[in-house]
């Protein structure tokens, strides 16, 4: 990756996460953390970001959803965990429905080896991912496309798996508040999360622990709405026994690298 566009995307990651550290980017780039120091440094003289130990902060406090590029990055690890244990929940022979989100993909790459399991899908990125393999029961649905979904969303989904009732149904989100619920920063998106957990019989919602103490504009249900909610171990405790006592709650050790 040249040096303009390894910028370019560190500008957009400071500005989605509100502030970034020198070594984990270092360690994404597969480069030097001085070579990360310059590239922040110019950044700094662009007026975008604000330096501080080890890192960087972005200067405005705005609230803006990830691109796919950019989650796809974070917390690898994590997702990797997640996806494995939803493989212990999702039998053989189950009717599955995998809905966009980064994390929702990683779970996709750990069941998909189910025996006589059928998988539909509205995202774009488990279609060209499972796609590859052969023997592989997977159908996608119609919808309005969405780039920073990497999905097809709207009306027409829900139109079509009206005559659909999936086993389980794999959900991912930006926010998780034991308070305010699940949550997104599209309507569209969130909408069609909820037409595919109406026609599904369990609900698994799979996201990394940075998506918990957050909360967005559109809601998708509540945290008790979901049969099983897959984490990694970086939860808070506190959080942890609030959705505790309200429905499963799993929290998985990352592998080892």
């Amino acid at each position: 990756m040249n040096q303009v566009k390894r910028r370019k995307l560190i500008l957009e990651m400071i500005k989605v996460n509100g502030e970034v550290r020198s070594k984990e980017l270092a360690k994404q780039f597969g480069v030097s953390t001085m070579t990360i120091s310059r590239d922040l440094n110019e950044l700094e003289k662009e007026g975008e970001i604000n330096l501080i130990y080890g890192g960087a902060t972005y200067k405005e406090n705005s609230i803006l959803e990830k691109p796919m590029s950019i989650k796809e990055l974070a917390n690898i690890n994590e997702k990797k965990a997640i996806g494995n244990y939803c493989n212990k929940i999702i039998p053989s022979g189950s009717l599955v429905f995998i809905e966009t989100g980064t994390t929702t993909l990683a779970a996709a790459k750990e069941i998909f080896q189910k025996k006589n399991c059928t998988f539909y899908t509205n995202s774009l990125l488990v279609m060209n991912s499972l796609s590859n393999y052969e023997e592989i029961n997977l159908y996608s649905v119609p919808g309005k496309y969405r780039d920073l979904s990497q999905g097809f969303l709207g009306i027409q989904v829900s139109d079509f798996i009206q005559n659909f009732n999936f086993d389980y149904c794999l959900i991912g989100a930006e926010g998780i508040s034991v308070t305010s619920g699940v949550t997104l920063l599209d309507n569209n998106d969130a909408f069609t999360k909820r037409a595919v957990m109406k026609r599904s019989k369990c609900k698994i919602l799979v996201a990394d622990s940075s998506k918990f103490g957050k909360d967005y504009g559109y809601k998708i249900g509540d945290v008790h709405d979901f049969d099983y909610i897959v984490t990694d171990n970086g939860i808070d405790e506190k959080t942890y026994q609030d959705i505790k006592e309200m429905t499963k709650i799993i929290a998985v050790n990352k592998p080892k690298t």
